[in-house]
């Protein structure tokens, strides 16, 4: 995903404006280093269980509400604690994620040492 990336940050460079290729390039290539940080980093962190508390404290103020107006006979929820320990496993968080960082990490390298 990494070489897809530099290829395209190339052509945006170079139809946006080539004569001014190596700066357009740097600033395609930190842009679209971006999404995957994001996207990636937001995999990362559902991976780890950041959101599970608040998962808990939703269903569980939630549904002493649903409880009372509606008689359930549906499947039993989650356990508590289930609830509380489950992880998620994305098989992309890694790629995406790695692939935002090399970009980045070129792009601030290349214009540090071009351009100052």
């Amino acid at each position: 995903m990494t070489g897809i990336g530099i290829a395209a940050s190339a052509a945006l460079a170079f139809l946006v404006n080539p004569s001014s290729f190596l700066l357009k390039f740097v600033d395609f290539m930190f842009l679209i280093s971006l999404p995957f940080v994001i996207v990636g980093g937001f995999l990362f962190i559902i991976e780890r269980g950041a959101f599970n508390i608040t998962r808990y404290a939703f269903r569980k103020t939630f549904n002493k509400k649903e409880a009372s107006l509606i008689e359930e006979e549906e499947e039993q929820p989650l356990d508590n604690k289930e609830l509380l320990y489950r992880t998620y496993s994305f098989r992309l968080t890694y790629p995406i994620l790695l692939t935002g960082i090399v970009l980045a990490v070129i792009s601030t390298i290349m214009s540090v040492t071009v351009f100052v």
